[in-house]
């Protein structure tokens, strides 16, 4: 016999994890945008994103730094 709430928390954490990931794609986009920008400006755009300090290439920084402001989020 299943439980007549199963079906609720399923819907909960799926819901959860759409929210997550539109977070994810906004803040990658919004910080792509300013490490190219500082790329093109030949600027140290790595200080400016909270994470992305010792990371070798762009898209390795600009991952960490949103995975920081995420945890910082939560």
């Amino acid at each position: 016999m299943t439980h007549p709430n199963n079906r609720m928390t399923t819907v909960q954490a799926h819901d959860h994890f759409d929210g997550y990931g539109i977070t994810f794609v906004l803040l990658f986009l919004v910080f792509m945008a300013l490490a190219v920008a500082g790329r093109l400006l030949v600027l140290d755009w790595r200080n400016w994103l909270p994470g992305a300090e010792g990371s070798t290439s762009t898209l390795d920084g600009v991952k960490s730094s949103v995975y920081t402001v995420i945890s910082q989020l939560s």
